[in-house]
């Protein structure tokens, strides 16, 4: 009996040396817009401390957020990845538009019921046509985490309805999507970096914002805010992408490696989100950031004045976009 346990033990050893992969020695810099303390950041450390322990620390992830590589700039920080600058990153799709408007169809208002519907779509025919125009610009994409449904904060009134937003000075990421959709209501949106945007609320040069809870609570807009509409307005999605020329260059093993983790971290990074919302909106709570829940009658007035908006937009991005992103 002792002999066939020793026996078995042997070939299961052998087995294990036999299926362990040698990987080469890699440094790879990973870039994110946001804060260390966002979903994106902490899930770029994850990845990095999975590929460290996978392969024995052969290949070491070094993770830069805040647009750390760019000098806080977003639209540079994109095309750092496309020429190889950095080498991989979890950016926001909406950023990504820089090499590629079209990607800005995933942040057509009111696509999306929920996560569940946003996550389906990205596994599926979105996922496929943003993996292929980013892979077209020289970008490999692996896979998509939530950056979240968007809300709207701001310092001067509730916002419940269309008029509220009148003559109110937005900070949006950029994109047409973004700033023809509050102009229709007479808002005054204004581009700005991430990076600028916490002084910018604090020194009043805006007077409010639009992100997600994780990135409201993270950066601690609600210190600097008073007020929070809850309205599901946008969906959002951070993109785990590569420079092509440099992931191509990876070895097979290596490449397989990366897409298994890269999957299993977005799985988690999704769940994150979804997770920690109710949390999140009880920290803003919890401010004092008065949170304004819209019913679905009272966003039905802000869409009545959009239809224009919507046939711009779906001209400008194109029916393939739309399609493949389940915009009808």
């Amino acid at each position: 009996m002792l002999k066939k346990v020793i026996a078995l033990c042997a070939l299961l050893c052998v087995s294990v040396g036999a299926s362990a992969v040698d990987y080469p020695k890699v440094n790879l810099k990973m870039s994110t817009t946001v804060s260390e303390q966002s979903n994106a950041a902490v899930m770029c450390k994850v990845f990095a401390d999975r590929i460290r322990e996978e392969t024995g620390g052969n290949i070491r992830v070094r993770v830069y957020p805040s647009d750390q590589l760019s000098g806080g700039n977003m639209s540079k920080g994109v095309e750092m990845i496309q020429r190889g600058g950095i080498d991989c990153a979890f950016e926001p799709v909406d950023v990504m538009a820089v090499i590629d408007q079209s990607l800005l169809a995933l942040s057509i208002p009111w696509t999306y019921p929920d996560y569940a519907a946003a996550e389906q779509n990205l596994l599926g025919s979105g996922g496929d046509y943003i993996k292929k125009q980013l892979a077209a610009k020289g970008v490999e994409c692996l896979g998509f985490i939530h950056n979240g449904f968007r809300q709207l904060t701001n310092n001067r009134n509730e916002v419940r309805k269309p008029e509220d937003l009148r003559g109110m000075k937005l900070r949006v990421p950029g994109g047409d999507v973004f700033v023809n959709f509050f102009s229709a209501f007479g808002a005054d949106p204004v581009a700005m970096s991430f990076s600028e945007l916490f002084t910018a609320l604090q020194q009043g040069t805006v007077d409010g914002q639009e992100n997600g809870f994780d990135l409201i609570v993270a950066n601690k807009f609600y210190e600097v805010q008073k007020y929070l509409t809850n309205w599901n307005y946008s969906y959002g999605a951070f993109a785990l992408v590569f420079n092509k020329k440099k992931f191509d260059s990876l070895t097979p093993e290596t490449q397989e490696l990366i897409r298994r983790v890269g999957a299993e971290v977005c799985r988690q990074g999704n769940q994150n989100v979804v997770d920690d919302e109710e949390k999140k909106k009880q920290i803003v709570i919890d401010a004092d950031c008065k949170l304004i829940e819209l019913s679905q009658d009272e966003i039905d007035e802000f869409k009545k004045l959009l239809p224009d908006y919507y046939a711009a937009m779906k001209a400008k991005y194109g029916a393939e976009a739309c399609a493949a992103l389940g915009i009808q």
